[in-house]
């Protein structure tokens, strides 16, 4: 948890800075839970217990100090706020005799490091060591996945996933296969309906919804007026990622209407977004017709179990166009913004939707 921190932090405030800073805790460990995937994942990787531990490791090497007056954090015995140092690492560049040590191997390359020397922190310096081991023996190494390698050399599963992952081996030259390792995606849960070509596949953010839909389809009803050939079952975030797998597979993308549900929320509208800009060859929209259905069945709108990320502008802009098709579904969504409320997916359970149906 200390090197996510730090390395937040040298993010934010560069490795190489001519004045303090004033680093507020609890601004830090929102940003902190952010860099994981799913704020469970804070929480399985320690939390604030771990969370705190850096903090205080940090401080011990100087790296932070406490200001003269400050409240306690939470339960911890941590300060509420820190003075961040001006210099950000203890070696504020690197040795000559190290880095020519690794350029005579040929292994990886410095170029940008020795043009870039504010980049030259001690958390950089040691992943690069990390890679320059790695390499020298690489031939007797196997394949594993990227996550894997990425835990092993850099103690974060996801960071080479990440843009900053990507950039970072970028710049020394390095690639996941000189890395020995592989991209393994994760493939989604599905439910086809037809024995001919799938014309309309109707994707659900959560499994509830997907298992109802299922249960409509399979025993020949329509899902909110909509008649899906094929269920999705997204995962949240995962769909991102695994929506992928719909290309490589036997269903023909360039004939059929992709749908996509999930809550009315931050979170759905993001993922949705995220979709959107990614599978922009798709003939992808938003399942009018079900948002529709579960705004109408909502007996009231529901406060956010934990604080969320706003959704980008740009994301909620694409959720907003297409909500312009339906007036009152636009105007519901504005207002919901504004109340900071949201509607989940399990309003719209397999009973209401079945009696849908029989209406």
């Amino acid at each position: 948890m200390k090197d996510r921190i730090l390395k937040e932090l040298e993010r934010k405030y560069k490795s190489v800075r001519k004045s303090r800073h004033k680093i507020l805790v609890d601004r830090l460990e929102k940003e902190i839970i952010s860099t994981f995937e799913y704020s469970s994942d804070y929480v399985d990787a320690g939390g604030l217990t771990k969370f705190a531990a850096g903090i205080v490791q940090l401080v011990a090497e100087g790296y932070l100090t406490p200001l003269a007056t400050s409240k306690q954090y939470k339960t911890t015995r941590l300060n509420s706020a820190y003075w961040l140092c001006e210099t950000a690492s203890s070696l504020t560049s690197w040795s000559e005799a190290d880095m020519l040590r690794v350029l005579d191997s040929r292994l990886l390359k410095l170029d940008y490091y020795k043009n870039h020397p504010e980049e030259q922190s001690e958390l950089i310096w040691s992943y690069i060591e990390r890679v320059y081991n790695f390499l020298r023996t690489a031939n007797d190494r196997m394949y594993v996945t990227r996550e894997e390698r990425s835990l092993e050399l850099f103690d974060q599963e996801k960071w080479l996933s990440e843009d900053e992952g990507y950039q970072f081996l970028s710049r020394i030259g390095v690639t996941l296969d000189s890395l020995k390792a592989v991209i393994v995606r994760e493939l989604f849960e599905s439910y086809i309906h037809t024995q001919g070509p799938v014309r309309c596949i109707l994707i659900s953010e959560n499994h509830s919804f997907y298992d109802s839909a299922k249960r409509l389809v399979q025993q020949g009803k329509p899902v909110c007026g909509i008649t899906p050939d094929m269920l999705i079952y997204g995962e949240g975030w995962k769909i991102v990622r695994s929506l992928l797998y719909l290309q490589e597979s036997k269903v023909d993308t360039s004939q059929a209407e992709i749908l996509y549900v999930g809550d009315t929320d931050k979170t759905g509208w993001d993922i949705y977004g995220n979709l959107k800009l990614k599978y922009t060859g798709l003939n992808l929209h938003l399942a009018l017709p079900v948002y529709i259905q579960m705004i109408g069945h909502a007996k009231n709108s529901y406060t956010y179990l934990k604080e969320q990320q706003p959704c980008p502008p740009f994301h909620l802009e694409i959720v907003t166009q297409e909500f312009a098709e339906e007036p009152d579904l636009l105007a519901f969504l504005m207002q919901l913004l504004a109340e900071n409320r949201r509607i989940p997916q399990e309003v719209l359970n397999y009973e209401v939707m079945a009696r849908l149906e029989e209406a």
